[in-house]
């Protein structure tokens, strides 16, 4: 009797006071880090990743989560980005800095900036790198197979094939408005984001959008690095 009060009483708490650990799924685990925190923690390797945790990457910093079926992602230093399960997918929202994914056939993985997917174009392997140049511009390079980039506020999308990248402006303001037939109101926006919080910045394409031929190294940095070599994706990641 003493023993059922007992465990009933755990049962209550539990579901009154969840942990972290037990109201969230394991989005990953920590590989080859340094220099990197989950809720003002330092993160370890072999420590586990869950949804919703925010990863922050500190100056000359570095880090690799894997996601099995030999997805991951790695991040440079000065990064942040929020991770996220859904429905078996990773979802990676890059706040600042720059990362480099690979989603594969077992385990896909997205990439997301403001109301913008960065998402395998078919169902393949692929690498991305996304990279801001500044607050109000970012970088997604193909480095393997093709990806799409996708706004959810209009509708639009662009294909960023295997060796070309795509420079993507945000924008704070009202976001565009879709076309609509003559004396009929355009849809209103999507209220909520991938995970399902108000959307504050919209990515812009077509006009903000320049699609480079060539993958060009965005920054000297990466050159002298090969952790972070955009043109072969085989040093990806670093041992």
């Amino acid at each position: 009797m003493v023993l059922r009060t007992f465990l009933a009483a755990i049962i209550v708490i539990a579901l009154l006071f969840p942990t972290p650990g037990w109201a969230a799924a394991i989005v990953g685990s920590a590989g080859p880090i340094t220099g990197a925190t989950v809720r003002g923690a330092s993160l370890q390797q072999g420590t586990n990743v869950f949804s919703g945790d925010v990863l922050e990457v500190g100056p000359g910093g570095s880090g690799v989560l894997t996601f099995g079926h030999n997805a991951m992602v790695r991040f440079g230093e000065e990064t942040a980005a929020r991770l996220e399960r859904q429905q078996g997918t990773v979802a990676l929202e890059l706040l600042r800095g720059r990362m480099v994914f690979r989603s594969t056939s077992g385990q896909r993985v997205e990439g997301h900036v403001g109301d913008a997917a960065i998402l395998p174009a078919q169902a393949q392997e692929v690498i991305a790198s996304l990279a801001y140049r500044n607050p109000k511009l970012v970088v997604v390079a193909a480095q393997r197979g093709t990806l799409l980039v996708a706004t959810a506020h209009d509708g639009r999308s662009v294909t960023v094939p295997q060796g070309e990248m795509v420079e993507v402006a945000l924008d704070d303001t009202a976001p565009a408005k879709p076309p609509t037939a003559a004396g009929t109101p355009p849809p209103p926006p999507p209220s909520n984001g991938p995970s399902g919080k108000k959307w504050g910045t919209w990515v812009v394409l077509g006009g903000g959008a320049v699609l480079i031929t060539g993958l060009v190294l965005s920054e000297q940095s990466e050159t002298t690095n090969p952790c972070t070599n955009q043109v072969s994706p085989a040093q990806f990641p670093c041992p």
